[in-house]
């Protein structure tokens, strides 16, 4: 096999991608795959060497972040959405579902009336560990002008927001906090929703206003992290449901 430039990898990766994110319920790894002209597993290595996580776990945060949409816009019962998004088991849906947003589908739709009238306010979920990271928080100006804006910050297994946090915190009117350091998650991820956002915003924001640690941390350091607008040519969909990480 001719080896790859990075320029080229990067492109075929974005381009498979954006015909992930066009039709992602009818897609699978095999159909991506056969776009990049690569066998199954090569093209799940590189996809994962340049994304973090592999095509098949991407496809399946695609269609989740779907159904999160079809069930705050929509009226269909949960079969239907899970039908929409391409899941063949109710169940399967379901448990998945549940496991990277935070709650059962059905739940995120009572979610969005509770928190319409009574925005999360700031918890933890921090365990001791060795070691601490302590972060500074910089958010765009224009972004939250009173400086009352909702941001998480969360130790993750993958350089992307897939499944839910191991640990982290939410804060407001903070510029920095410590957090320790968490065994088996040394991704830090944060994401922000301004003030008072309505319950989409929140659960489905589309622009999520998001910053990423570049590399896994396991030893005490101080470090920034700089919240931006994801614009990249494959913008990984926010999968966790902010509010539902305080009943946990």
């Amino acid at each position: 096999m001719t080896k790859l430039t990075a320029s080229t990898a990067e492109s075929l990766v974005a381009s498979s991608t954006r015909l992930a994110r066009e039709r992602a319920a009818d897609l699978s790894v095999a159909d991506l795959a056969d776009h990049a002209g690569y066998s199954p597993f090569h093209f799940a290595r590189l996809f994962a060497r340049h994304v973090g996580i592999g095509p098949g776990q991407y496809l399946t945060a695609l269609r989740i972040d779907r159904a999160k949409q079809l069930l705050l816009t929509e009226t269909e019962s949960v079969i239907d959405v899970a039908t929409a998004v391409g899941f063949d088991s109710l169940s399967s849906f379901s448990r998945r579902f549940r496991s990277t947003v935070g709650v059962p589908p059905a739940q995120l739709r009572r979610l969005a009336d509770r928190i319409s009238d009574k925005p999360p306010r700031p918890f933890s979920l921090l365990s001791p560990g060795t070691g601490s990271v302590r972060v500074t928080i910089e958010l765009p100006t224009d972004f939250s002008p009173r400086g009352d804006a909702a941001i998480w910050v969360g130790w993750y297994p993958h350089p992307a927001p897939i499944g839910l946090p191991l640990s982290g915190a939410l804060i407001s009117r903070v510029p920095e906090i410590s957090l320790p350091l968490c065994a088996g998650a040394p991704f830090l991820l944060g994401f922000a929703v301004p003030a008072h956002a309505d319950p989409m915003a929140q659960l489905v924001p589309p622009d999520p206003m998001v910053a990423v640690h570049p590399a896994p941390l396991t030893a005490s350091a101080d470090i920034t992290l700089r919240f931006e607008a994801s614009q990249t040519e494959r913008p990984m969909p926010l999968l966790t449901a902010l509010p539902s990480l305080c009943t946990r």
